[in-house]
Formats: C-alpha cells, sequence, structure tokens
C-alpha cells in the first residue's frame, strides 16, 4: 500500500488489450482504485463525468494519442487537481510540454514510486464550489504548479506536518496554477497575491499568513499550526 488513506481514483489509458490487463491490475494491487480505458476518446468521456486524482495514458494509442486526451481534457477543465503521467517510447513526444513523460520500458517500481507523489488527496482537503464549507479552526490554501518538483515536495512535507493533528479541526485547499480553474479559482488567485509557487496561505483565523517554498519542517509553519490547533493528538 502505497498511501495510508482512502484509495487514490487512477485513470490508466492504454490500447493494448494485454498490457492494459497486467498494468491495471498491479495498480490496484498497489492500492489504487483504478479504472481502466483502451482509447483517448473513452478516456475524455471518462474524465468528463468524474474526477480522477491521477491519469496515466499511453501516448500512442488508436486514433487519438495522450496528447490529445490531456489538451482536451485540460481545455475541459477536467484536470484541475489531476496530475497526470505520459508513458512513451519516443525521445520527442510531441505535445505533452507541462506534462510529466516517463520512458518505456520503465521499472513498475519506478512508476509508482513516481505516480505516488500525487497520492491520496490530503486529509480534510476541500473541493472548491460544493456548498459551504463546515466551520473549522483554520483554513489552508496551498497554491502549487502540480508537475514541478518543488510543488510536490511542497504538498509531501505538509501532509506529513498536518498528519499529527485532528483533521476536522482544519480545511485544506490545494490549487493547480498549471490547469487553471473556475471563476472561484482566479479569484482566490488574485486575492491571495499568489507570485509563485509552492505557496502556503492561512486564510484563517487571524490575518492572511504566507509561507512559500517546499514546507520542508521549519519554525514558521510548526509556529502556523500550532498557533491555530494548539497541542497535536495524542498518540500521532
Amino acid at each position: 500500500m502505497i498511501f495510508d488513506r482512502l484509495p487514490t481514483k487512477l485513470l490508466y489509458v492504454e490500447d493494448d488489450d494485454d498490457v492494459r490487463e497486467i498494468i491495471a491490475e498491479a495498480l490496484v494491487d498497489a492500492g489504487f482504485d483504478v479504472t481502466a480505458e483502451s482509447s483517448a476518446e473513452s478516456a475524455l468521456d471518462r474524465l468528463g463525468t468524474a474526477h480522477y486524482d491521477i491519469v496515466v495514458t499511453d501516448f500512442n494509442l488508436k486514433h487519438e494519442t495522450g496528447a490529445w486526451l490531456l489538451q482536451n481534457a485540460s481545455s475541459k477543465g477536467y484536470l484541475v487537481r489531476t496530475a497526470a503521467y505520459v508513458l512513451t517510447s519516443e525521445r520527442h513526444p510531441p505535445g505533452v510540454d507541462g506534462y510529466t513523460v516517463l520512458r518505456k520500458p520503465i521499472d513498475f517500481g519506478v512508476l509508482l514510486a513516481t505516480i505516488a507523489t500525487a497520492a491520496a488527496p490530503p486529509p480534510a482537503e476541500s473541493v472548491v464550489g460544493l456548498g459551504a464549507p463546515l466551520p473549522v479552526e483554520l483554513e489552508l490554501v496551498l497554491y502549487v504548479t502540480s508537475d514541478a518538483q518543488e510543488s510536490q515536495k511542497a504538498i509531501r512535507n505538509l501532509r506529513r506536518a498536518l498528519l499529527p493533528y485532528d483533521a476536522s479541526r482544519f480545511r485544506l485547499t490545494i490549487f493547480d496554477v498549471a490547469h487553471g480553474g473556475d471563476e472561484a479559482w482566479y479569484q482566490s488567485l488574485e486575492e491571495d497575491r499568489i507570485i509563485v509557487t509552492p505557496t502556503l496561505v492561512r486564510k484563517s483565523p487571524g490575518p492572511k499568513t504566507w509561507i512559500v517554498g517546499t514546507l520542508a519542517p521549519n519554525a514558521a509553519l510548526e509556529h502556523l499550526l500550532a498557533s491555530a490547533l494548539g497541542v497535536r493528538d495524542p498518540g500521532a
């Protein structure tokens, strides 16, 4: 098991039936909630009906490519808060700028280690635009560029820092600036005056506080959490 909360929803796209079955089964065994599709077109339809935390797609598919899938899904807003990975044996696959490209053949352990950085939503991560949020003691927003290594480090470090605290006491929202979002997304970006990613913003209580960088263990982050949440959970 490569994460310790709810299974991460993963969409796997591969047009070779045998390969798709083998890899999908291995991903399920690793703890992912896997949906497998055989074409870019069917995968795009699937993304239009459900949110996935991760998309792993082969580049060379029948009819349309993996690049076509990701470009169209992104333009429709389907990849907000979704990490996307392209598997290919081509040295310079066109149309995949901004996405993580993994060269085939790839060791399955390397694949798992790579996509594990996007596995499992952070505790109490809120979904923007789904009704009034419940009151909490601490509201955090983390702005990231999902494909950037520094942002992935910030996500992991913040999750680790929050683990000792009761998830019902705080709300964390992660905004991926690489793929845009709705009007509320842009309004939040402007209001929080985000210049670089990763940036963590304490929205409440009290005045806003900004921490820029990978959020590696440091006094500023510890003070921010302790000032709002106090004593950590016993035994955490």
